[in-house]
């Protein structure tokens, strides 16, 4: 498989329109009452005053429930590449300066130094090529995983925001 091929497979046996836990008049598949009683049984379990009114069935609730969860796994996911990707630019090596044992040199000798560095380091900035740090690859192959991660998340993140408020806006 290609580096920048994206695929989604879905359900396995999943039909565009064909509803998992709802059969064309309403009533509930056998996979449906399943998840309807598991959810019962969940909701009971749940304090007095957190418990979800259970007296009829409604499948778009769980549709609803569904979308939401995954988008809070999306986010989850998303905020955790960002994590990553900070923790990877917070681990970079860092150079060290090494301090010199300067009681040998004479005041003269010293100056003469600080004067030659200064002298160098304004030549190079003005004059001096700009380079790259070099990057080991896999840092490189790391920032692009978190890149590409990074990215696919915020668009079904975005995707699913979208239809969690198309659905609040059709009821």
């Amino acid at each position: 498989m290609d580096n920048n091929t994206l695929a989604h497979h879905g359900v396995l046996g999943m039909k565009w329109g064909v509803r998992r836990y709802q059969n064309k008049d309403g009533t509930l598949t056998a996979q449906g009452q399943k998840r309807y009683d598991r959810d019962i049984k969940n909701n009971l379990a749940k304090k007095k005053d957190s418990r979800i009114d259970t007296s009829s069935p409604d499948p778009k609730r769980w549709v609803k429930e569904d979308t939401e969860r995954k988008k809070k796994l999306i986010d989850t996911g998303s905020e955790l590449v960002k994590e990553m990707k900070n923790l990877e630019n917070g681990s970079r090596p860092k150079p060290a300066k090494v301090k010199m044992d300067l009681s040998k040199m004479s005041d003269k000798e010293m100056r003469d130094k600080i004067n030659r560095e200064l002298l160098e380091q304004q030549y190079n900035k003005l004059f001096a090529e700009i380079s790259q740090p070099t990057i080991s690859r896999g840092r490189q192959y790391l920032s692009n995983v978190l890149n590409v991660a990074g990215d696919v998340l915020t668009v079904t993140s975005s995707s699913l925001a979208i239809a969690l408020a198309i659905k609040e806006l059709k009821g």
